[in-house]
């Protein structure tokens, strides 16, 4: 590659951290360096299927784990035997320099950027909370959920960590992205305002934005699905998805799919008015819902009752007051008690 290769650049695109105008210059230069796009591709490959950790970025450990693949690749007959005129294992040393360049310039960018001084904010079920960052930004999170966020935004991002569900008006600052990570992907923006659900062991991931626009990167593969409506498209996991206001992404753990749909955003939010929305919601999730929101342990008496819809809005209303009015539907039943809520009913076809 190119001697004027920018390695923390490369790192930035790779992980998908890289400004338009970046990915612009790059590819313009790979344009004018057309002999390099199939180690670009192949590193690309590589980094995928290992990306740097902070155990992984000494250059002999990242030398070792290219070298090793293609190894294995040897062995198995897969790996291609020549690209042009440069043989196979000449072109593998020149790909696992590069690599290593390329790890101490995400190194780099990752010394410059991260900040060591975290604060860690966690919800139990039952309690919801308001949170003022350095930046001007304001995230309400929800119960059982957790926030990493640091004291003050150094570096290129203003960057924190997210698992359950928040609401964030973002500070707007162009010349410092704001990134939230998730366990399945990142969103960006430069100031907006938008909501994310990313409950562990919930079968979904959705944001949903309210203002602005929001850059939502999956990280696990999309595949082809042909029963979508007219308002749902498939993204492919390499794209970036771009939502506006009444657009959510819903990103699937069981079926690794990504799609688009348009939803309310106000519903999506109104849980920080401390509302609870529920829109042909099936009672499984209702369940779950009602007992992050009290803090009261919640079963279901019969499996067949899980994928019965609920449609209702509650607001400022204690766990029996809610059952009292689900009850009031003679769909259900419910037995509370001091440490445990059961909902009863023959189920649903």
């Amino acid at each position: 590659m190119n001697e004027s290769i920018d390695w923390e650049l490369l790192g930035r695109i790779f992980a998908n951290e890289a400004t338009e105008d970046e990915r612009r210059a790059f590819n313009e230069w790979l344009k004018a360096n057309p002999e390099s796009q199939p180690l670009v591709d192949a590193l690309r490959q590589h980094w995928q299927a290992s990306p740097p950790t902070e155990s992984s970025l000494a250059t002999s450990v990242a030398f070792n784990q290219v070298w090793g693949r293609i190894e294995a690749e040897e062995e198995t007959g897969t790996a291609v035997r020549r690209i042009g005129q440069r043989s196979w294992l000449g072109w593998v040393a020149a790909a696992s320099v590069v690599l290593v360049g390329l790890v101490i310039g995400w190194n780099v960018y990752q010394s410059r950027s991260v900040e060591p001084t975290l604060v860690q904010q966690a919800n139990p079920k039952g309690t919801r909370s308001k949170i003022h960052l350095a930046d001007g930004s304001t995230v309400w999170l929800n119960a059982d959920s957790r926030l990493n966020y640091p004291k003050t935004f150094t570096g290129a991002l203003r960057e924190v960590s997210l698992e359950g569900e928040a609401f964030f008006q973002v500070a707007h600052n162009p010349k410092q992205p704001f990134v939230v990570r998730l366990k399945t992907g990142s969103v960006r923006v430069l100031g907006t305002s938008f909501n994310i659900r990313a409950y562990p062991g919930d079968s979904i991931v959705e944001t949903s934005v309210v203002t602005g626009k929001v850059a939502f990167i999956p990280k696990q593969p999309a595949r082809k699905r042909a029963d979508l409506r007219a308002e749902q498209t498939i993204q492919p996991v390499s794209d970036t998805l771009f939502l506006t206001p009444n657009l959510k992404a819903v990103q699937s753990l069981t079926s690794r799919q990504v799609m688009t749909q348009s939803t309310v955003a106000a519903n999506q939010i109104a849980w920080t008015e401390s509302k609870l929305v529920f829109r042909n919601t099936p009672l499984g999730e209702v369940a779950k819902t009602l007992e992050r929101w009290y803090g009261t342990p919640v079963s279901l008496e019969h499996e067949s009752l899980r994928q019965c819809p609920l449609t209702g809005t509650f607001q400022n209303q204690s766990l029996k007051e809610v059952m009292n009015l689900i009850a009031m539907t003679k769909r259900f039943d419910y037995e509370l008690t001091e440490s445990r809520l059961t909902i009863k009913g023959p189920g649903c076809e």
